[in-house]
């Protein structure tokens, strides 16, 4: 049974997503756990966004919405309504990702019984039209720094962790992989992190995006493993070496034809 007295804080970015953000929102308000807040910021959107953003404020209580004047990406937008969340539970949702209605119950229900900080869970993808992609990316159980090394399995949109965390740490911008990084630095200093196979969300992936610029992305996570981790040249081989067989494995099979 839902748990009135642990109001979870729903964190949502925004940037030049008219398009697919009201879908993303619809799918945090329709949760079967409701006690929420859901925040979502604007950053600086040359769009349409904030204008549906401001209408769907009107449509429900829960929602919360922030507008930025400059532009300044995802990390600066997340640890901006990091600092505005009054839960003391925190969900990441990303503008174009879908969730399934029980994924706030399943994953707090699942924080609370393993005692962790952090949880995560399996994805499918979807591409620009909504359609079913490729095969779902089943997530383990058990999460160690050693395997997020090897491959980052965690999703943001699939995230719900204690907020306490976030009012110790932030996302690091200067990282194209802020993600990556952050749970990385939480795992250093002691966060307990687990998995739910579930499939959760629908991961929305396109052409234009889709870590491909691989070979841009390729070089961000080399630059991780240097100057984040301070790793060697051949421990960071070791690990880049997995991490490019991961990829290719994670992304197999999928086509994409359309983008929003």
């Amino acid at each position: 049974m839902e748990d009135k007295q642990a109001l979870c804080s729903v964190i949502i970015p925004a940037y030049n997503c008219s398009a697919t953000i009201t879908a993303t929102v619809e799918s945090a308000l329709r949760q079967t756990y409701s006690h929420m807040e859901v925040l979502i910021v604007n950053d600086a959107s040359t769009d349409d966004t904030l204008r549906v953003l401001a209408d769907l404020a009107k449509q429900d209580a829960r929602i919360q919405v922030f507008n930025l004047e400059t532009n300044g990406g995802v990390a600066n937008a997340r640890n901006y309504l990091f600092a505005k969340a009054k839960g003391s539970l925190l969900a990441l949702l990303d503008s174009d990702d879908i969730w399934e209605e029980t994924k706030l119950e399943e994953q707090i229900t699942l924080l609370r019984k393993s005692g962790a900080d952090l949880v995560f869970s399996s994805y499918g993808y979807i591409d620009g039209k909504d359609k079913p992609i490729g095969v779902p990316k089943i997530v383990p159980e058990v999460c160690s720094l050693t395997t997020l090394l090897k491959e980052n399995y965690i999703l943001p949109s699939t995230v719900v962790m204690k907020t306490s965390w976030v009012q110790k740490y932030s996302m690091d911008g200067s990282y194209a992989h802020e993600d990556f990084v952050f749970w990385l630095e939480l795992l250093q200093n002691g966060l307990v992190a687990v998995g739910n196979q579930k499939v959760l969300i629908q991961y929305r992936i396109y052409e234009n995006n889709r870590s491909g610029n691989k070979w841009k992305a390729a070089k961000n996570r080399w630059i991780v493993y240097r100057r984040f981790l301070k790793f060697n040249v051949v421990a960071s081989a070791w690990y880049f070496i997995q991490y490019t067989i991961n990829g290719i494995k994670k992304y197999k099979g999928i086509e994409l034809h359309s983008s929003v």
